[in-house]
């Protein structure tokens, strides 16, 4: 029988050798898969946290899983992000302690502490707060498998669409809210031919732009353009926004250029009455959407101007329609806008109608707005804090919360 060579010896020990060292993509994978759920890991705070919730994965930059759910040994729930490296080295190696990406870690992970910096305990975050350390070396072995969560039978379930979209008119009327009490406190309008709710309109217009971004310094471009704000000069204060902030700030300006900066809400109303004389509710629909789209630099794409359709411009014309005498006027108008808000196709999938499909193990994205937006009403009501005993998919029956809604 052949020997092989000391060389081929050598390469193949050396092949091995890399096989059985420690990857931190493995480690990555095991965690999203849920190895440590259900199980209490003790930290370099000398507390005992039980992982509730693994977090969803957290894309290419920041921490490696967002929004995970963390019970305390006193039962208090905690969310936050979870980091994960091979060795407490990582963290510095990395920057992730001068980075404000980082600063809603609530546990920093590793699988060994091996080669830890001197003082390498909890970690210092950006905002000078400091993140335990658990070492997954130090810590009993985790059951087999975990645990399985209560809507796993969701996807077989009858009636899940119908909950979906139940709870997608709650999240709409919670927008309808919103808009209402912005335009009760929005001040006395600046602009010739806007009222309050016009001012309020622009303003979570600016918003709806910034949904993914800044949306905070777009809202406040929105404020003080209703506010008369020249719009030279509010374009020359937000030079120093990044480059699709200000894109979408044109797009806002050339909305209001298209409608001669007459009222916002009567232009978006014309529009979606226009579009029901032509086809009902699905032209009403599909005309609301293209009113709000800019084409040019794509300033505000379709994609987007559906988004606004839905969190903005619809919540907002029943709110206004809801806050006049009720007239047949009013009442058809909310009526129509109620029917447009039904027939508005799917919206761009996120990271949280993403996990939540996977979540309930649905085999795609639902149809429709109404039930993708109910995806976020069941993650931010119940589902991002894992309580698990107020969501409707734990075990599907009416829900007090979207029932009322569901009558439509």
């Amino acid at each position: 029988m052949a020997r092989a060579s000391p060389a081929a010896s050598s390469a193949a020990g050396s092949a091995a050798s890399r096989a059985a060292r420690p990857r931190e993509r493995d480690l990555i994978a095991a965690w999203g898969a849920g190895r440590w759920r259900g199980w209490p890991l003790r930290a370099s705070d000398g507390a005992a946290y039980t992982i509730v919730f693994q977090g969803r994965p957290g894309g290419s930059v920041g921490p490696d899983f967002r929004d995970a759910v963390i019970a305390t040994a006193e039962g208090e729930r905690l969310t936050g992000d979870i980091e994960l490296h091979l060795t407490p080295a990582g963290w510095r190696a990395h920057g992730h302690g001068a980075d404000p990406r980082y600063n809603d870690v609530a546990l920093h992970i590793t699988l060994t502490a091996s080669h830890a910096p001197t003082g390498a305990g909890a970690c210092a975050l950006e905002s000078g707060r400091r993140a335990p350390l658990v070492v997954l070396a130090a810590q009993p072995p985790p059951g087999a498998a975990a645990p399985i969560w209560p809507c796993a039978g969701f996807s077989a379930a009858a009636g899940q669409l119908a909950l979906l979209r139940a709870a997608g008119w709650a999240r709409f009327e919670q927008r309808v809210a919103v808009l209402a009490e912005a335009a009760a406190q929005a001040p006395a309008a600046v602009v010739a031919g806007w009222s309050p709710a016009d001012g309020a309109l622009c303003a979570a217009l600016a918003e709806g732009l910034g949904y993914g971004r800044d949306r905070a310094a777009l809202r406040l471009c929105g404020e003080r353009l209703a506010g008369g704000a020249a719009p030279d000069a509010l374009l020359t204060t937000a030079a120093r926004l990044p480059v699709i902030e200000r894109r979408r700030l044109d797009g806002l300006l050339a909305l209001l250029e298209r409608w001669n900066w007459a009222s916002p809400l009567a232009a978006l109303t014309a529009a979606l009455e226009a579009g029901a004389r032509r086809a009902g509710a699905t032209g009403a629909s599909a005309a609301l959407t293209e009113a709000l789209r800019v084409t040019e630099s794509g300033a505000v794409s379709a994609r987007r101007a559906r988004i606004l359709a839905f969190n903005v411009a619809l919540p907002a014309i029943v709110a206004w329609a809801r806050s006049q005498p009720r007239a047949s006027g009013p009442r058809a108008l909310e009526r129509l806008a109620l029917e447009a808000v039904a027939a508005l196709p799917g919206l761009p999938s996120n990271q949280i109608t993403r996990e939540m499909t996977r979540q309930l193990g649905l085999p795609r994205l639902p149809g429709g707005a109404l039930a993708q937006q109910g995806l976020h009403h069941l993650w931010a009501r119940a589902c991002r804090e894992k309580r698990c005993a107020a969501c409707p998919c734990a075990s599907p029956q009416p829900d007090p919360l979207t029932s009322g809604a569901n009558q439509r």
